[in-house]
């Protein structure tokens, strides 16, 4: 099963659960997370998901997937990154991971600390940070 078909399993699995519970503060929280990505989406570059995760080395099923209902974590043992897709929204980010297994900070597709130069102040430094950190998801071949 690909990186793509597992997180869309997982992701309809949590949506009905939180519906079937009536967890009505993780439902919020997802929905803050669809609408930060419309708002901000457009700005997000493109990349497929599945082409993305097999650069890592994660492939069909040789890889773990957890969740805390907010969030899709999918890692593979032995590796120093993570990718970190929302429920919410559809778009995932890239995370380091520390060598005692703790979560560090999030990096961009190049996989190095992401630099917003001094002339973005406020929101426009907000908006810059989620450009370089943040990736629309799309299943189309070649957009890595």
């Amino acid at each position: 099963m690909t990186v793509k078909a597992k997180y869309i399993d997982m992701r309809n699995k949590v949506i009905r659960e939180l519906i079937r519970t009536r967890d009505i503060v993780r439902i919020r929280k997802l929905i803050h997370d669809r609408n930060e990505y419309r708002q901000y989406a457009k700005d997000w570059p493109a990349v497929n998901l599945d082409e993305y995760a097999s650069k890592f080395g994660i492939v069909s099923d040789e890889f773990n997937i957890s969740n805390n209902k907010r969030k899709i974590t999918i890692t593979k043992n032995g590796k120093s990154y993570a990718i970190v897709a929302a429920i919410g929204g559809k778009y995932f980010r890239i995370q380091e991971i520390r060598p005692d297994g703790s979560e560090g900070k999030y990096v961009n597709l190049d996989l190095k600390d992401p630099s917003i130069s001094g002339e973005f102040q406020g929101s426009a430094r907000k908006t810059e940070w989620l450009r370089l950190t943040h990736f629309r998801m799309t299943f189309k071949k070649g957009t890595v």
